[in-house]
């Protein structure tokens, strides 16, 4: 194609996006230094991190034009430029345009210039995850900054849950962007050209190393030495405890204790059927930490929260390590399974951070809903926010058990990967021999 010559690590390169793409870059940096003349070092921060997101192609490859597509630029620079520049758009409407737009960026990069492959279904799952990540982080980074040196970035908690509720929406939208866009004319302009070639290596890398951490996982002998029969004995005395919770939540007529208990005593029942009805592999460890969480919540709704301040951090840590732990696993086995999918170990230990927190995002999310709902209604909220700093060290927390998950999690959780992968396989083989 005129304009265009094919480079020798395999990225095409396009001058006249690359030129787009760095005037735009170039408008970003001028906002920021205005942003910085008015002492606004917080938006010149989001600023400066923008182009060094959409920088990174340039340096990893050392090519002036190996940069993103100028329409992704575009739509990180149009509201970062009118926020700082007073027109238009306000601060709250601004901050949640430039973070979609951010983690449109982000996914783009790595279909773009890695050798990281998603389905689409997985693109839109990254994008929406990555932008509810990215706000939850952004809202933490405003408050943290506000509590250091005095200023009012944040307007409160109900500003702060409408404004993720709205970054949230753009990222959906963003994500089915992406989908049906840029996975297509990014590797037209820019993409690899030997995207087979890198499948096939790197499941075969993908291969070699699962293997590996399954040894390492089956060597592992069941330290807590407990027996079948002792693991079922250990979760009936937890389950015991809760249907003293319950009876306590009927006898004082309390709704958030009794539905807390009611859901804990079916979580519990979880490990059972995943071994049972889907073939999973479930120690004392992993049983332990799926009942331990929820058991901790449902007892601390009669009051534990209130009387020790830690006790909240702690559930929010735990309970995010086995989210983290549940997406670890699930997106490993789409990495087993799927043959449009291949996803480097790296890049799974970072998305599960990315996931993670997402989640927690939604669980306020959920609070938030809950709360309206039951001021609306007259009625008692099951789940209910506290403050904006208990919001905001609640996905500190979460942070902290996607981190867990992220650098330990990996050896340990291969088993069931592979055994999600092989149910994924089997309930496939009958379509395909029907058709």
């Amino acid at each position: 194609m005129p304009g265009e010559t094919k480079a020798a690590d395999g990225i095409v390169a396009r001058r006249r996006n690359a030129v787009a793409t760095w005037v735009l870059l170039a408008c970003i940096g001028v906002a920021a230094l205005v942003s910085t003349s008015r002492g606004d070092f917080l938006w010149t921060g989001l600023g400066l991190a923008s182009i060094a997101i959409a920088a990174v192609p340039v340096a990893a490859y050392r090519r002036w034009s190996a940069t993103l597509p100028w329409e992704v630029s575009l739509f990180v620079a149009v509201p970062y430029v009118l926020e700082s520049f007073d027109l238009l758009l306000p601060r709250s409407v601004a901050a949640f345009l430039v973070v979609p737009a951010l983690a449109l960026a982000v996914a783009v990069e790595f279909d773009t210039f890695t050798v990281v492959e998603m389905s689409p279904g997985f693109a839109v799952l990254f994008v929406v995850t990555t932008t509810m990540a990215a706000a939850g982080a952004w809202a933490v980074v405003q408050w943290t900054v506000d509590l250091a040196l005095g200023t009012s970035n944040l307007r409160g908690l109900y500003w702060v849950m409408w404004s993720l509720t709205a970054a949230t929406g753009v990222g959906v939208f963003a994500g089915l962007l992406f989908t049906v866009y840029f996975r297509r004319v990014d590797r037209e302009r820019l993409g690899f050209w030997t995207g087979r070639e890198r499948k096939s290596s790197a499941t075969e890398s993908s291969a070699s190393k699962g293997d590996a951490d399954s040894a390492d996982a089956d060597s592992a002998d069941d330290w807590l030495g407990l027996s079948d029969r002792d693991q079922r004995r250990v979760v009936r005395a937890f389950q015991l405890a809760l249907v003293g919770v319950l009876a306590v939540g009927l006898y004082e007529l309390n709704v958030g204790v009794v539905v807390n208990a009611l859901v804990a005593l079916a979580v519990m029942e979880l490990p059972g059927l995943l071994e049972r009805d889907f073939g999973l592999p479930i120690d004392a460890r992993l049983t332990l930490w799926i009942v331990i969480p929820v058991f901790l919540h449902a007892i601390g709704s009669l009051g534990l929260y209130g009387m020790f301040g830690l006790w909240d951090n702690l559930t929010h840590a735990l309970s995010s390590s086995l989210v983290a732990a549940a997406g670890y696993a699930t997106v490993r086995a789409f990495d087993v399974h799927d043959p449009l999918v291949y996803l480097p170990r790296k890049f799974v230990a970072g998305f599960i951070l990315i996931f993670t927190l997402a989640f927690g995002v939604l669980w306020e999310l959920l609070e938030f809903g809950l709360d309206g709902m039951a001021s609306m209604t007259g009625t008692e909220s099951v789940l209910a926010q506290v403050s904006l700093a208990n919001t905001m060290s609640d996905l500190v927390f979460d942070l902290v058990g996607g981190v867990l998950v992220a650098v330990w999690g990996g050896a340990y959780l291969s088993g069931v990967s592979k055994s999600l992968a092989d149910k994924l396989a089997s309930e496939e083989e009958p379509e395909k021999r029907s058709n």
